[in-house]
């Protein structure tokens, strides 16, 4: 028999149910299902906690094919490398998604932006979504942004924190640059200016409301509730 195996004759005998053991052991339910198709092990720390709960050994639980203590010793180190290079893929996996979430989330700004200020039938469809200068009423800070080149290192500076796991940074920054623009549209006009060549302040806005952005991405990070010492772990 096979580690899963025995631990799901284990756990039958024992009448608990995944869910209850899995809340005995403090994993989730799905980590119990992986164990026991043997799809991922329990960690050296796990597999004691359920041998305590079956009221067994940890020799009973593992393969048949593990007979010395030498044996038993390197069986639990492999399990756990494996277990570790497993959590690491999955973190890999999890990060890489949030930044192209996080790009898909700029990206459609940008679309939306080039959609309402830019007309596409004056040009090329490349024309449109990268030449085009935006025009019309509230166009001036989107062209501001484009025009000055601050668009793509601010998505920049706003998507890459999250292949480092900064999920929370990234958003928000992007509510930054979103929330930046609506209020530098509003409030950045000043016609009384126009004539001494000051006539909009919202790119001033957008830097403010971007930089504070960033302060706040960072303290949300800084502050962000991370596990207990001795949480258990999958």
């Amino acid at each position: 028999m096979t580690t899963g195996e025995k631990i799901r004759a284990c756990r039958q005998n024992a009448g608990l149910s995944q869910e209850k053991m899995a809340e005995l052991v403090g994993v989730s339910r799905q980590a119990v299902t992986k164990w026991e198709a043997d799809q991922s092990a329990p960690s050296t720390e796990n597999l004691f906690r359920l041998a305590e709960i079956f009221g067994t050994t940890v020799d009973t639980l593992l393969g048949s094919g593990v007979r010395s203590p030498a044996e038993q010793i390197y069986y639990l180190y492999k399990m756990e490398e494996a277990e570790k290079r497993a959590r690491q893929k999955q973190v890999l996996r999890a990060r890489l998604l949030a930044a192209l979430a996080a790009a898909a989330l700029w990206l459609i700004l940008y679309l939306i932006g080039r959609t309402v200020w830019c007309d596409p039938s004056e040009s090329t469809l490349l024309g449109w979504l990268f030449l085009s200068q935006p025009e019309g009423a509230g166009s001036y800070l989107f062209g501001w942004l484009l025009s000055s080149r601050l668009f793509w290192p601010a998505m920049a500076l706003s998507c890459l924190p999250a292949l480092l796991g900064k999920f929370r940074f990234s958003l928000c920054t992007f509510a930054g640059c979103v929330l930046g623009l609506v209020l530098g549209i509003l409030f950045g006009p000043d016609p009384a200016g126009a004539a001494y060549g000051h006539g909009h302040y919202g790119w001033a806005i957008w830097i403010g409301v971007y930089l504070l952005a960033l302060l706040a991405g960072l303290l949300t990070e800084r502050f962000r509730k991370t596990p207990r010492r001795g949480e258990p772990a999958q």
